[in-house]
């Protein structure tokens, strides 16, 4: 018994140790078809881009996820995004801040150090990428 003490100790703090894994995103997510976001992930951080129904693409920046957790900017800075057109032709970034759980993620946020356009959205991995 008291053998197994130091080996069930170590085993323990092994465990305890191991960072937790981050959930998969990479692939395509949508929540009706309209804005389809694609990730690509590198380690704990990702970007990527949100397409619309119109084809107009946004870029998704300075993406994290920590276990289930995620954040990231949609970066609103082309001329004809009629968003950047009302503030003014001054580029800005829409936060988001959520968790994954399998093929479900669901963020929340608004236009960054504002509450414009505050959101929240529920988006799921798209089967037939």
């Amino acid at each position: 018994m008291k053998r197994l003490i130091p080996v069930v100790l170590t085993l323990v703090v092994s465990v305890a140790a191991v960072p937790a894994l981050a959930a998969d995103l990479s692939g395509k997510w949508t929540a009706d078809g309209k804005y389809v976001f694609t990730f690509d992930r590198a380690g704990d951080q990702f970007t990527g881009a949100v397409t619309g129904e119109d084809g107009k693409v946004y870029r998704i920046a300075d993406g994290t996820i920590d276990g289930d957790a995620i954040s990231f900017f949609v970066v609103h800075e082309s001329d004809w995004d009629s968003e950047v057109q009302e503030n003014g032709g001054k580029a800005f970034r829409n936060t988001a801040k959520g968790t994954v759980t399998g093929d479900e993620m669901s963020f929340s946020g608004s236009r960054e150090g504002t509450d414009i356009h505050p959101y929240s959205v529920t988006i799921h991995r798209m089967k037939n990428q």
